[in-house]
């Protein structure tokens, strides 16, 4: 027993020294620690090697979709459809066996009809040089530049420097191009073990079954299951819903920190680019580990996707469907010489815009000629796009918002409402039309011009009916240009309405800030040539504050946005449009006397339904009693511009519709336009019939 308890008070006193005891315990971790290292490096350190090399974590983006696009009732304008991409990661195979993988690759997919996307600056037929770098020295001596290519080199050069590059010096030539065409494309994207390219997109069923059947030899080559933008219809109303495309670096750059990948898909115009912030939604994420040669051997989703918010416009896509099938149906007539005195082959393109006249909503917004909005969804070719870019006629250019064009005869009414207001002139003065104006140039009215007579005593309502030059430039120097100018802005005009897309232009009021003006400046202007320019929104919006009695309406195309899950506030969208534009546009009433405004309306309806009113002939079997006004403005080369402004019906003003063609040569010829509109507006809104067609459509969103 006392041995026990000497010992015992022995390893008391060495527990006492805790340096000791500390210095023992950290001596028999290290020694754990080697043992644990050897064991890991020496005895079974080939195994471990093995398995990490062979074992590649990554983190992949699960793209979100896009929130859907609906016209006022509810039917489907874009949506998404479920396509197959193929995607590129590096592996730590050879390069021969890469080589060979991509070769592989892309006979599966020209065998199915199927391409690959890539950006290199080739033709299609990859023989030269791209056109823009053809056709940009500097662009493609800046090409070569970054290669180490002297300017003078060739194509064949460039060939050879990839075939060095990517190690294809001993495949046939078209061999090498397949290599080229899908390295480069992978590397411009940044491709490594743990970053993707897109280099197919929207594939065949067929290309999906026999890339999976080669898959083992395929090597760091996935086919991964997307949203791909779809809308229904390729051009129908091309220019307010815009289209969608592969991200840019510039954008990536700004973007990459509100969770944008290189491969994201992004909005580029119209309501796709302007409702971005709502449309996209979130993308998941999951966890893949692979092997070096790229085979998956598990996954898992740490984030879910997120659809983006829909959104709803205030088009109504039957009216879209009227007011594009009338537009070009009216282009096709005045060129081939139906509609008109003579064939007018210039006239190639136009813009409708329809408002609803109380809210500012527009149900309609058209711009010819049109474009496949699906060919950028699906992946644009280089000879789609060069098409488009080398177009004269601008295709992708939205008139209604971007082109400014003089008012001519449709500016006379406001012209006459500044006079009324202003006191320059009354609603029951007569003024007798002298054919030839007696002052500064003396121009000519346009009736003195046709046909060697004058309208005779006219107020203003008469002078409106019969579109009086005299009249209105009576007025213009009676109030002056100032006055003139104030009342145009007052109206709207020379300004950007607001209106929730991109690219929308300010226009230019003739006289404001002017140096040097003079009388016969204020005359010209006086009948909406001179400098007026003005967009057809503006002009549309001018012609609604008209109709509803003078309340000047903040223009409007998103009507909500939202889904299941989330909700977005008028005001988020109305704050957003401000931030997106730069413009604060508020709706205002410009407080105008009744009896002014009559006198006004009185002038338009005499224009369609009177004799002597510029466009009676062509209304008077109208469905409905439309109020308008021709005009007709001059341009430096080819014929006139046509413009016909109107609202309907006259007594309850419910929409006001505004039409230009370039080169269309007179206002008159688009009255009849304009009265399709009109007829077919009221159809559909007033035929119990229409409407239960209409549930139908909304309820089965049938596609047209």
């Amino acid at each position: 027993m006392e041995f026990f308890k000497t010992k015992f008070e022995k390893i008391m006193v060495i527990l006492e020294n805790r340096e000791l005891v500390l210095s023992v315990l950290l001596f028999l971790v290290g020694i754990i620690f080697i043992i644990q290292l050897f064991n890991i490096q020496i005895i079974n350190g080939a195994d471990y090697r093995e398995q990490a090399e062979n074992k590649i974590v990554r983190t992949e983006t699960i793209p979100a979709s896009r929130g859907e696009i609906y016209d006022r009732n509810g039917v489907v304008l874009a949506t998404n459809k479920l396509t197959y991409n193929v995607e590129i990661y590096r592996t730590k195979v050879g390069v021969d066996l890469t080589n060979n993988a991509i070769i592989n690759l892309v006979n599966i997919l020209n065998s199915n009809m199927d391409d690959i996307y890539s950006i290199f600056p080739a033709n299609e037929s990859f023989t030269d040089f791209s056109s823009e770098l053809l056709e940009d020295n500097e662009q493609r001596i800046n090409f070569l530049k970054n290669i180490k290519l002297n300017e003078n080199a060739t194509f064949d050069d460039v060939i050879n420097y990839y075939t060095n590059l990517y190690g294809a010096e001993e495949y046939s030539l078209e061999d090498r191009i397949k290599i080229i065409k899908v390295k480069y494309e992978a590397n411009y994207n940044g491709y490594s073990l743990f970053n993707s390219a897109i280099i197919a997109k929207n594939i065949s069923k067929n290309s999906v079954a026999q890339i999976e059947e080669l898959k083992s030899k395929l090597y760091g080559i996935n086919i991964i299951s997307v949203p791909q933008r779809y809308y229904v219809s390729d051009d129908f109303a091309c220019h307010i819903l815009g289209y969608v495309s592969k991200i840019n670096s510039t954008e990536y750059a700004s973007l990459k920190e509100q969770g944008y990948t290189m491969n994201s898909i992004i909005g580029k115009s119209g309501i796709e680019e302007s409702m971005e912030k709502y449309l996209k939604g979130n993308d998941g994420i999951k966890k893949v580990v692979t092997d070096s040669l790229g085979n998956v051997s598990s996954e898992q989703i740490t984030q879910k996707a997120v659809y983006g918010n829909n959104i709803t416009l205030t088009i109504d896509y039957r009216i879209q469907q009227v007011v594009e099938r009338a537009l070009k149906k009216t282009l096709e007539e005045l060129q081939n010489g139906t509609r008109g005195s003579e064939p007018i082959p210039e006239a190639k393109s136009g813009s409708v815009v329809v408002l609803d006249v109380e809210t500012g909503e527009v149900l309609s917004m058209a711009s010819y000629p049109t474009y496949n909005i699906n060919s950028f969804a699906r992946g644009i070719t280089s000879k789609e796009w060069k098409d488009l870019r080398d177009d004269t006629l601008n295709p992708m250019y939205n008139r209604a918002i971007s082109g400014t064009y003089s008012p001519g005869s449709t500016y006379k009414m406001l012209v006459g409402l500044a006079g009324l207001e202003s006191g320059g002139i009354t609603v029951d003065e007569y003024y007798t039309d002298p054919g030839i104006y007696p002052y500064s140039y003396n121009p000519k009215c346009w009736i003195y011009t046709a046909h060697n007579i004058t309208h005779g005593d006219v107020n203003l309502t008469g002078a409106i009916k019969g579109s009086c030059n005299c009249y209105f430039y009576e007025v213009g120097r009676r109030i002056g240009i100032e006055s003139i100018v104030e009342w145009t802005k007052k109206f709207g005009l020379g300004q950007k309405t607001g209106i929730e897309l991109s690219g929308e232009a300010e226009g230019k009021i003739a006289g404001d800030n002017a140096s040097g003006w003079s009388l016969g400046d204020t005359l010209s202007a006086s009948i909406g040539q001179s400098k007026n320019l003005y967009t057809p929104i503006q002009l549309a919006n001018y012609i609604s504050t008209i109709a509803n009695g003078g309340k000047l309406n903040k223009v409007s195309i998103v009507k909500s946005a939202g889904n299941d899950i989330t909700s977005v506030t008028l005001t988020d969208i109305a704050n957003h449009a401000k931030q997106f534009t730069g413009v604060d546009f508020e709706s205002k009433n410009l407080n105008l006397s009744s009896n002014y405004i009559n006198a006004i309306k009185e002038g338009m309806y005499a224009v369609t339904t009177e004799t002597g009113g510029t466009a009676a002939d062509i209304f008077a079997d109208s469905k409905v009693d439309v109020a308008g006004k021709t005009g007709t403005a001059q341009v430096s080369n080819g014929a006139n511009n046509a413009i016909f402004v109107g609202f309907a019906p006259y007594n309850n003003p419910k929409v006001a519709v505004v039409a230009i063609v370039e080169h269309g040569a007179e206002g008159y010829y688009l009255a009849p336009l304009v009265k399709e509109i009109t007829n077919e507006y009221f159809d559909i809104y007033t035929n119990d019939a229409q409407k239960e067609k209409n549930q139908e459509i909304v309820i089965n969103k049938i596609e047209f």
